[in-house]
Parts: structure tokens; sequence; C-alpha cells
């Protein structure tokens, strides 16, 4: 569709000179002719250069993977030069688009994080893709987890195309589970698994907390912070409720399940102090990779920094039940913008494509750690093979089956550091749960009403 044959080019060109020389040879009509046709077949054989923003979302040389991956793209596909732009982290990359698209020079293509979908409708940013999915014929959908579609449809459309998808997990380390497992043992718990509920929870990390006096050599556990606002949300989920619905119209903060699972954060951390006061994001998984901690949730996109720096056998389950089983999904989707060539949009559609078809899906799970958005990589032999030598990647794919879209909302960077805010004070012990919960309450319920869409 896109590709550029060079003797079909000259074979054109040629065509038009002789056919100008003759036949409109000292004819003004001919000179206009002429131009027409040049301009014609120059514009059908012109290279279409996209812009492609893109976030890393967890630790690890992942920039120069997504660089790799296009460059196949553009070997594979004359005419279309793809050129990536690494923004940073979520957050940066939604600032730069915003800038973008205000400033009327958007990305050709963009991955935004999933909760940003309704910023971008407001901004009126990018292209349904119904008629290309629609192209692609009846089964096209079949391949990929239904499940990653939640935070791509709005306005019974589709806005969004899952890419680097993932869900928080639970991960412990066996090792100081076995050196535990008497007490654990001891106290009806089992060494040879993760925790299951809430009340198992508190257990384990009572036991796998060590102690030298009054220092904490260490944590039973990790509430990380950074992204403790997704964290949290899985804890609702857990509890059978919701932070905010998806009409993107009610705050539920000030609800009894999620005081009762902000109250189990502020036990953890400030009563029983089995997790640390508050840790970066970053540094919880260089905290439990150097043993400082016998149990983490985290991003499954932190499993290849765990395997490849964890000097001990670790396990991966699926985050701790209270009423039921629940995670929201998270990371980023694929977007196409408004306001480019109708040849960009088609273009950057078959990148989409081409990032997405089980062998790249695939190779993109098993070096970044995210779940594979399409289903069939996992039947490719490479993929077999890969998860018989690390089967704790398994564990995010078979969670998707209690999984949720994660809350979106206009603004949901301004709700968010509201919600980091407040939980990062209970988890240093200065804000009671109730109260920072009455506040984001009111602040988030504000910002709903404002802008709802």
């Amino acid at each position: 569709m896109f590709g550029r044959d060079d003797e079909k080019a000259e074979h054109l060109f040629g065509v038009a000179f002789y056919f100008f020389v003759e036949v409109f040879v000292l004819s003004k009509r001919g000179v206009i002719v002429l131009l027409l046709i040049f301009v014609v077949v120059a514009t059908a054989f012109a290279e279409i250069e996209l812009k492609f923003y893109y976030p890393v979302g967890v630790s690890g040389p992942l920039a120069r993977v997504i660089d790799g991956m296009t460059q196949e793209f553009n070997d594979s596909h004359p005419g279309i030069t793809v050129v990536p732009v690494y923004c940073g982290n979520y957050d940066d990359t939604m600032q730069k688009v915003q800038t973008a698209v205000m400033s009327k020079n958007p990305p050709d293509i963009a991955v935004v994080e999933i909760s940003e979908l309704y910023s971008l409708l407001a901004m009126d940013a990018i292209l349904p893709l119904d008629d290309y999915i629609t192209a692609e014929g009846e089964e096209f959908l079949d391949q990929f987890w239904p499940a990653f579609f939640g935070n791509a449809i709005a306005k019974d459309k589709i806005w969004g195309f899952p890419f680097q998808r993932s869900t928080p997990v639970f991960y412990y380390n066996k090792d100081l589970f076995k050196k535990h497992s008497k007490a654990l043992l001891d106290a009806g718990l089992d060494p040879n698994r993760a925790p299951r509920t809430w009340y198992e929870l508190i257990d384990y990390a009572r036991i796998l907390t060590e102690r030298k006096g009054n220092e904490t050599t260490v944590y039973g556990l990790i509430l990380p912070g950074g992204w403790n606002d997704w964290i949290f949300e899985a804890f609702l989920r857990q509890n059978d409720s919701f932070l905010i619905d998806q009409e993107n119209k009610k705050a539920n903060f000030d609800s009894p399940e999620a005081l009762q699972a902000l109250n189990l954060w502020y036990k953890l951390t400030t009563e029983l102090k089995v997790s640390p006061p508050l840790r970066p994001w970053n540094m919880t998984i260089t905290d439990f990779v150097s043993g400082n901690a016998a149990m983490m949730y985290y991003s499954t996109g932190g499993m290849p920094t765990v395997r490849s720096m964890a000097n001990f056998d670790f396990g991966v389950a699926f985050l701790p039940m209270h009423v039921t089983y629940g995670t929201p999904v998270g990371g980023g989707d694929f977007h196409i913008f408004k306001n480019i060539p109708k040849a960009n949009q088609d273009a950057a559609w078959e990148y989409i494509k081409f990032m997405t078809t089980p062998e790249k899906a695939a190779y993109w799970s098993m070096v970044s750690g995210y779940v594979s958005v399409n289903k069939d990589s996992y039947e490719l032999p490479e993929m077999i093979e890969f998860l018989d030598g690390f089967p704790q990647m398994w564990t995010a794919a078979n969670q998707l089956e209690f999984s949720y879209p994660k809350m979106m909302a206009v603004n949901y960077q301004q709700i968010r550091k509201i919600m980091v805010t407040n939980l990062d004070a209970v988890q240093l012990g200065n804000k009671t749960p109730q109260k920072a919960l009455q506040e984001m309450q009111k602040e988030i319920q504000a910002i709903l009403d404002r802008y709802s869409f």
C-alpha cells in the first residue's frame, strides 16, 4: 500500500516525459499538464514520516528496544519512516502530547497512559479506530485480550489500541519464606505460597519482618509510593468497590470500602511498621531485589528487573483478595492523532498492526515484562519456551480474569496528584485515612463536576 518501486517510478516519469514531448511541446497547456503530472507522480512516491511519542513506564533499557522494533518496521515498509521520540515517563509524555496538540503540531502517533483517554477526547486530539478495525475483518479483534480495551472505548467508539499493558502483581521472596517457614507454619500459614487474603497479608508481613533493636532490617512488605494511586485502586476492587465510576461522574473515596482499605495501609505502615513509611516507585524494586523486603506490590513490567537482579528465588502471585480478587489494568495505548494528513493516519495504523502482531507482542512482552496484548503470541514456540523457563510471567495474564478498566477522567494528572499527595501523607503517618479520603473526595469530585465528559 505504501511501497515505493524505483523501476515503476522511472517508467512513469519516462511516459510522462514522452507524452509531453510528442503532444504538448511548445504549448503553454503542455507545460501546465506536465507540471501536474510530475506533482502527482512525486506525491505518489513521497516518503511518509511519522512522529511517534512514547514513554517508558518501568525501569530498563526499553527505549533501545522500541528503536529496534521501529527500525524493523521501517525496513519492511518502504515509503514509511517512523521516528520514535522518547518522552520520559507517562506524565512527561502526556504533557508533551498536550503541548504539541495545543500548538497545532501533534505527533502522528503516541502511546499515552490509559487513564488519559478522556483528556485526549476533551482536546479533540485523536482519531477513532473503528473504521480501520472493521476493515481488518470480523475476526481481527479476537486475537487480543478484551480486558485491555476497557480503557480504549468511549462514546461507543474505540480510540486507542493496547500496546504496553500491565497489571499490578504480588512479588515474594521464596528464600525469606523458607527462612521463616517454622514461624509461618506455627501461625497456620503456608511458607510455599504467597498470602491470598488481606488477613493473611497482615500475618505474613508480621512474621517476615526482621528487626535488630529499633532498626528494621527486612520489611515484610512494601506498599510502594509514586504509583500508589494505582495500587490503592486495586484494593478497592478487592473490596468489591471503585474510586471513580465508569461514567466519569462520581467519585467514591468517602465510601466504607475505601476507608477499610486505607485503614489497612495505615495499620501496615504506621501501626505495625511492617511496611516502610514511604518508598518511591523505582526504589521499591531495588529494596526487593536487595533482600530488604520479603513481599511487594509492583507492576508486571518490573519482572525482567527482578529476574536479572535478584540473587534469590522469587514467586509472583495474584494480589491478595478481600471480598474478591481484583485489580485495575495499567500501561499505555497507541493513539492516532487528528490534524495530520490522511496518508499519515493510514501509515500509523500499519505501524500499530505491526507492533501488535503475535510475534512482536511476544517479543515486547519477553523483554519488557508487560503482558502480551495478543493472545495468539502465547502459542508461538519462542513464547512457550520463554514461559517454560519463566513461569512467573503467566501470573498477570491469568489475573486478567479478575481485572477491571483503570479509572479515567479528564485532567487525570491532577486527580493522580491529589491521590498521591494524600496517600503519601497516610503512609508517612502525617494524615489519618479518614481525613485523607475526605479531602480526596471533595477535590476529585469537584474536578469531575468541572470536566465531566
